[in-house]
């Protein structure tokens, strides 16, 4: 299957139209060749059925060709964003650039005193309440994580401080589907019913694989349950090259690709035509530090691959700014 080029040429652009034709080929033989490891016994069996060769032992999954491209055709390139006041609704994929806020952060500097700080819950609703009167940014995604609300329930903390501290899409991280569960019955709260979420669905969650081509348990649950709810999903790769994927960026590159392809894959199956979110926040692993440098020069040029990707497959992508 061959996809369509834009005659977009804006902004900053790296790779030629051979060269995202090599990274795609190179994707689909990665994917049906040597394959991505789904942890999620239920994923493994959705995409089996659906005609993935899966060996449940060692949880590798093997995408067919056909079946990634019928994915990405098959996910919207085009939707509205809605907030939960419609002043707020805005669109993806329109080719106009969105603006959200980065996440998720675990320490910051106390406005009061100046010392470093756990985050907590009440800083997450405070940023909330900030971002909600700053009309440049579009949506509002997790800044900073409740370090102080027990782990289990964590993503029930901090989807009640975002949901009542902005109007704004709130974009939230969940860890697995039964938390997915607990928060579509908040927006099922706050919208009035099940049918009035899902006609305007203000929420977007977001799952990130785990470099090098895996896709944890708690995430592959996440993209099967938000597609049920029929909310918004967001699949975000964070490789780090030289360190959890490969050193070259282009091998980076088809390795990102195939981490959110697969989870797009999965999404698709479970519900034709989910919004779904082509992401990455890919960048290069600080080896002095072994942290993830998201200032890194290379941090905004796979950021530009990555955007270049996601118009060829007309699919609306989300990158890390720096």
């Amino acid at each position: 299957m061959a996809f369509e080029f834009k005659k977009d040429t804006r902004g900053y652009r790296i790779l030629d139209e051979q060269g995202i034709i090599a990274v795609h080929n190179a994707t689909m033989d990665l994917m049906e060749s040597y394959g991505v490891k789904m942890f999620g016994a239920e994923a493994r069996q959705i995409l089996e059925d659906a005609g993935c060769t899966v060996d449940h032992e060692t949880m590798m999954v093997k995408f067919p060709r056909k079946l990634v491209e019928w994915a990405i055709e098959t996910a919207p390139g085009r939707y509205p964003m809605y907030g939960r006041d419609p002043k707020d609704d805005f669109e993806l994929g329109d080719g106009d650039v969105s603006f959200t806020t980065f996440g998720a952060g675990l320490l910051m500097f106390d406005l009061e005193t100046g010392e470093l700080k756990e985050t907590t819950t009440q800083d997450l609703a405070d940023f909330a309440r900030f971002v909600d009167a700053i009309p440049e940014i579009n949506a509002f995604t997790t800044t900073v994580t409740a370090r102080d609300a027990p782990s289990p329930i964590k993503d029930f903390y901090e989807a009640a401080a975002v949901l009542s501290s902005t109007t704004k899409h709130a974009i939230l991280d969940v860890d697995n589907g039964h938390n997915v569960k607990a928060i579509r019955d908040m927006g099922i709260a706050i919208a009035g019913s099940e049918e009035a979420l899902r006609k305007r669905p203000f929420i977007t969650l977001c799952v990130c694989p785990n470099s090098p081509l895996e896709i944890h348990e708690g995430p592959c649950e996440v993209i099967i349950e938000t597609c049920r709810a029929g909310l918004n999903l967001s699949i975000l790769s964070m490789g780090l090259a030289g360190g959890t994927t490969p050193a070259t960026l282009s091998g980076t590159l088809v390795c990102t690709n195939a981490e959110i392809l697969a989870g797009i894959t999965l999404s698709q199956i479970v519900n034709p035509g989910n919004p779904v979110i082509y992401g990455s926040s890919t960048t290069v692993m600080d080896m002095r530090r072994a942290t993830s440098p998201v200032g890194a020069p290379e941090h905004g040029m796979f950021g530009a691959m990555v955007a270049q990707l996601g118009q060829y497959y007309d699919l609306v992508t989300k990158v890390g700014g720096t």
